[in-house]
């Protein structure tokens, strides 16, 4: 089961101008959406406004941390 902090996570909004959340990007990542790009083509992140100048650091960081999570499964 997930704790409270990590609900909030799911909920907490990442891209301000497009209403998208953390949830949503960590799905999609766990879709295959492994870069920038692939979430801008899949959710329309960096799209807005602001055409990515607040949540392209806050995305990029969340892929690398998966991607580095993912290597930590994958070694033997």
């Amino acid at each position: 089961m997930a704790s409270q902090g990590d609900l909030i996570k799911n909920f907490k909004k990442i891209c301000i101008c497009k209403s998208i959340t953390q949830g949503s990007i960590m799905a999609a990542m766990a879709e295959g959406a492994l870069s920038f790009e692939a979430l801008r083509g899949k959710l329309r992140t960096g799209t807005g406004y602001c055409k990515a100048r607040r949540c392209r650091p806050k995305i990029q960081g969340l892929v690398t941390e998966y991607k580095k999570n993912l290597e930590d499964i994958s070694q033997p």
